[in-house]
């Protein structure tokens, strides 16, 4: 693959990715994720939004090298990281991505500082200088009065700050978040978000968020939809995640494909799987005109079989009875 020079510049550039997991037994394997296609710019605040087993988890993990694709490559700033063993991705991650999960995952035999000093030491970080850096970033995040409290000494918002510090404090290029505030009340969630938007826009900190909250992806520049391993549409500042059918747009993927969401394919099915696409230009703007295909003679013998199934059909029949395609 030929990366063009803005290509090159993303942050990150992920191009049909895939994860297959090997069924037990006699299971057919599962399909988690089905050529994903994703470009992030440096300093983008993106949310993957999405129902429970969509692929959201999957794709973070595979995006943070935690995770081999069973297909396809991922680029930072042009240069691929797929192929890279063990050896070579433990310096990356350190230097270009930090982690927030939900649990926190902190030392609980160690103090909020503590568990941030040792993130910086591990690193390879001077004594001195951890700790010093340590402080400062937990001042930043308003933390630094419980700084020498245990990880159960503290509330959940409080433990997610110092799992937030610990990766700050690395100076990430980008943060992976899951479900950042899953464990988290109404007030401490959006304290943390935030937090993270704060950072976001001072820091030009990048942040990729999957979550299924509304209170989180608000924060968001923008909102991919993720549903069955497929992204299916893209939402602003704007969406609504109780309804997405409000404010989706649907994406056409670099390759030409388009990948519709269930609930607009049970729709379309209404009128017949053959359509006819004209576009229609609005002012500055371009919109895609979608219309029922109206199919006439087949051969000269008018619908003997269906033109999209090739199902038999009778000639008085106004639509496919097996595909639901208008012969009108």
């Amino acid at each position: 693959m030929e990366l063009t020079e803005t290509q090159s510049k993303q942050l990150i550039l992920a191009r049909n990715l895939y994860a297959i997991y090997k069924g037990k037994g006699d299971s057919q394997n599962v399909v988690a994720l089905s050529g994903i296609n994703l470009d992030m710019k440096d300093g983008e605040f993106i949310s993957i939004v999405g129902p429970s087993g969509s692929g959201k988890s999957s794709l973070l993990r595979i995006l943070g090298g935690l995770q081999n694709p069973s297909a396809g490559r991922i680029f930072y700033h042009g240069n691929e990281i797929t192929k890279l063993d063990e050896d070579a991705l433990v310096p990356f991650r350190r230097n270009y991505i930090g982690y927030v999960f939900q649990e926190g995952n902190l030392i609980p035999t160690q103090s909020a500082f503590m568990n941030v000093v040792q993130t910086l030491r591990f690193a390879g970080v001077e004594r001195n200088d951890a700790r010093a850096r340590a402080t400062e970033t937990l001042d930043k995040l308003g933390i630094k009065h419980r700084m020498h409290a245990l990880p159960s000494k503290l509330s959940g918002g409080e433990r997610q700050r110092v799992a937030i510090a610990r990766t700050l404090v690395m100076k990430p290029k980008v943060i992976f978040a899951d479900e950042p505030t899953g464990n988290l009340d109404y007030e401490n969630s959006e304290a943390v978000m935030g937090l993270f938007k704060d950072l976001h826009r001072e820091e030009n900190t990048a942040f990729l968020v999957v979550t299924h909250s509304k209170h989180t992806s608000k924060y968001a520049d923008r909102s991919i939809e993720l549903r069955d391993g497929r992204f299916v549409g893209e939402h602003g500042l704007d969406m609504d995640i109780d309804d997405l059918d409000l404010s989706r747009k649907v994406l056409i993927q670099p390759d030409g494909t388009l990948n519709l969401p269930l609930e607009m394919l049970k729709l379309l099915s209404m009128y017949g799987n053959l359509w006819d696409f004209s576009v229609v230009k609005e002012g500055d703007s371009h919109y895609i005109k979608a219309t029922p295909a109206e199919v006439s003679d087949l051969g000269g013998h008018k619908h003997e079989f269906c033109p999209v199934c090739k199902k038999a059909v009778k000639p008085s029949d106004g639509q496919c009875n097996s595909c639901g395609a208008s012969l009108m």
